[in-house]
């Protein structure tokens, strides 16, 4: 009988059943599709030397006006800046606290590790940082440098864990220790819990659980740059801003604490700049103004542009903080104006020229308080942009002279994320798709409603490409190029009825367009953290998949590789053939493989009998040569499985005549280039394929193989 070439549809389909799909693939891991063809997928090798801590969830790369490409790192414990092999700290501090509230506050005990501190109202949690500086030696130890908080007995004591035991019990650390807490931690994943303290209080007698799961979100972090500088934020939480420091010794700061800072919102799950220039903030607190009268002035100095206040009692300010003068002579003295507290009665301002005098009309001031806003989970408000200056990220007041704004969207329950495109920026809520498009009027911005019957997994479940938009929801997939349709997906049905429902919102996509892929990384069932991820291929309209663990991608561009993250390392994808390991480990090979739905003969009324296997396998992009210089051949390992019935384990024997085990079929098991032919004996009513690899080096694609199969009887 003449031999028989094994052919396959391109792809992968699981969404019927394995003999259903005959005639093309059913099962893989980390393969692609190149041409029609499966191959194994790139290697990848570690970017960076020093470890971060806590779990990444947004990784955003650009590149400053020196040359230098960075990337801003957000992990759910702490915020870095990547810079070549190294990733420094530039985590914001939430509180400092000094003399006197951390006189004498260290305590240590005989022979332990373990230090309490007492600070009085310290505000940590635990799994916190604190770094101290100026302690003097307690207990034979030194307290000095960043510390994870262990635990927290009270509001007022924590403690840390030292390097040696402390060789005495004893309590001080002197006069000049400094606590610098940097902003609370937070977790990984999605977390339900019915446990002490989960619910309401008062709910029920003093200790009990929730009788409802109380949901916790993950900490996850948003992140654009303004020039050399990064704008992040912590979801439901505070705006930051890092200003750009090629040494990197710098931490990122409140953005309300900039000069110049106005009414910048607070609670925002978001943050990203629109195409325009405008720095967005979704679902975040209202614009709100409060005006309190202050109290009266005693005098108004000047030294040339610089006014200083005196007031009758205490003001009770803080500096940056607004307050509007009015009925003072000279009348450059009047205005509205950010401030600098010099003292408990004192407080300065800068004004818009030198008046030649101190105010001989002092008049009264009011404070101006931005931080009254409710949350609206459905709110959209934009920083002003300068027709002449250009972006102004710090200043969110909406003035006739300015163009910050706000608007609203209608449908929905809570924005879940946005993502910008060639000309618009599209905003997601739980059940609704809306463009925002920059108008150019008083309005500045104009929303409209794209569709009202879609979903979305999380806020960086979606990804563009080539102007084209593509997203995961809560069970399909869906596509935008203008308007807005589902994407069909063959392995939907495989993928929603296994992946983690309540892990939804870590879900992460990303682009791959050297090989025209879409990628999306997600939580298989019983998982809480990632570690499977589906692809599709747009230009072939192909869906696979694999398990893979990680939590953020970048595609090629800025970088010459795709980055992605995972266990506290950033890695380089598609470079090599071979899973590298951090700190010089030797890499360890990729196990992939890729396997065939079963075919039959005659409708399976009669059993087939394979005897030969003349494979089809290129290897030319792998490595013959081993990291020590040694000589290897890459290989493959070829297995046909055969069955009676589609329902029945496979079973073959060797060219002996021998019982081996479940799909393997080859007498050595490997085929290199090399490998001619192998024979065989296998037979069954079905028979399926698979091509596997583990060794190191190996890179290869799979082609046309042919086999010398015949009908051989209807009796088993």
């Amino acid at each position: 009988m003449p031999l028989s070439k094994l052919k396959f549809m391109p792809g992968i389909n699981r969404d019927i059943s394995n003999l259903s799909n005959m005639g093309s693939w059913y099962d893989g891991d980390k393969i692609r599709f190149r041409g029609g063809y499966p191959e194994k997928i790139g290697g990848w090798e570690v970017a960076t030397f020093n470890q971060f801590v806590g779990t990444a969830s947004v990784l955003h790369v650009y590149s400053t006006s020196d040359g230098y490409e960075i990337a801003g790192l957000g992990t759910s414990q702490k915020i870095y800046v990547r810079s070549g092999t190294a990733v420094y700290d530039i985590t914001p501090i939430r509180a400092t606290f000094t003399s006197p509230a951390t006189d004498n506050c260290i305590s240590t005990v005989n022979t332990s590790t373990t230090v309490t501190i007492t600070i009085v109202a310290h505000g940590a949690t635990e799994g916190d940082f604190v770094t101290f500086s100026g302690a003097t030696a307690v207990g034979g130890i030194t307290i000095d440098g960043e510390y994870e908080i262990t635990a927290v007995p009270t509001a007022d004591t924590f403690t840390i864990t030292h390097t040696s035991a402390a060789t005495s019990t004893a309590s001080g650390g002197g006069t000049g220790i400094t606590a610098e807490f940097q902003i609370s931690i937070g977790t990984s994943s999605t977390l339900y819990g019915y446990g002490w303290g989960a619910g309401t209080w008062s709910r029920g007698a003093w200790g009990s659980g929730s009788t409802v799961p109380v949901y916790t979100p993950p900490r996850q972090i948003f992140m654009d740059n303004f020039n050399n500088d990064l704008i992040f934020n912590v979801n439901d939480s505070d705006i930051y801003y890092w200003t750009y420091d090629n040494t990197y010794s710098t931490r990122a700061v409140l953005m309300s604490s900039l000069s110049g800072s106005i009414a910048v919102p607070e609670q925002v799950d978001q943050i990203l700049f629109a195409p325009s220039g405008h720095l967005l903030a979704l679902g975040c607190t209202e614009y709100d103004e409060t005006i309190t009268a202050g109290v009266s002035i005693s005098s108004i100095t000047r030294s040339a542009t610089t006014a200083t206040v005196t007031t009758s009692s205490a003001h009770g300010l803080a500096t940056n903080d607004w307050i509007t003068l009015s009925n003072q002579q000279p009348k450059a003295y009047i205005g509205t104006y950010q401030i600098t507290v010099t003292g408990a009665t004192t407080f300065t301002y800068t004004l818009a020229y030198d008046p030649g005098t101190n105010a001989t009309a002092v008049g009264t001031y009011v404070y101006n308080d931005y931080s009254n806003g409710a949350k609206d989970e459905l709110l959209i408000r934009w920083a002003d942009v300068n027709a002449d200056i250009g972006p102004k990220p710090e200043s969110w007041k909406p003035e006739v002279a300015n163009t910050a704004g706000f608007l609203r969207v209608k449908e929905g329950s809570k924005i879940i994320g946005a993502l910008n495109t060639r000309l618009e920026t599209l905003v997601w809520t739980k059940t609704s798709i809306h463009t925002l498009q920059f108008l150019g009027t008083a309005e500045v911005f104009g929303l409209q409603l794209l569709s009202d019957s879609v979903t979305i997994a999380g806020p960086y479940s979606m990804t563009a490409v080539n102007n084209v938009v593509y997203w995961m929801g809560t069970d399909n997939f869906y596509i935008y190029d203008g308007r807005v349709n589902v994407l069909r997906c063959n392995l939907r049905r495989f993928l929603f009825d296994g992946i983690n429902k309540d892990q939804l919102s870590l879900v992460y996509a990303g682009t791959n367009k050297e090989f025209s892929e879409v990628i999306w990384f997600y939580c298989s069932e019983d998982s809480p953290t990632i570690d499977r991820y589906i692809v599709y291929n747009y230009q072939d309209d192909l869906w696979y998949y694999g398990q893979l663990t990680r939590t953020t991608w970048v595609d090629a561009g800025i970088n010459q590789y795709p980055l992605a993250t995972y266990n506290g390392y950033i890695y380089e994808h598609e470079k090599g053939t071979d899973d590298g390991q951090p700190n010089g480990t030797s890499a360890q090979p990729i196990s992939a493989y890729i396997e065939s739905s079963f075919m039959d003969i005659s409708e399976g009324e009669q059993y087939m009998l394979t005897r030969r296997v003349i494979p089809d396998v290129d290897f030319s992009e792998s490595a013959t040569t081993s990291s020590s210089g040694a000589s290897q051949i890459p290989e493959v390992t070829m297995t046909i499985g055969v069955s009676k019935f589609p329902g029945a384990a496979t079973s073959t024997t060797s060219a002996n005549g021998t019982s081996l085990s479940k799909d393997v079929v080859t007498v050595s098991g490997n085929i290199n280039q090399y490998t001619n032919q192998v024979f065989v004996r296998a037979r069954g009513r079905q028979m399926n394929f698979k091509i596997a690899s583990d060794t190191l080096g190996t890179q290869w694609q799979y082609g046309t193989t042919r086999v010398d199969a015949r009908p051989n009887g209807r009796r088993g």
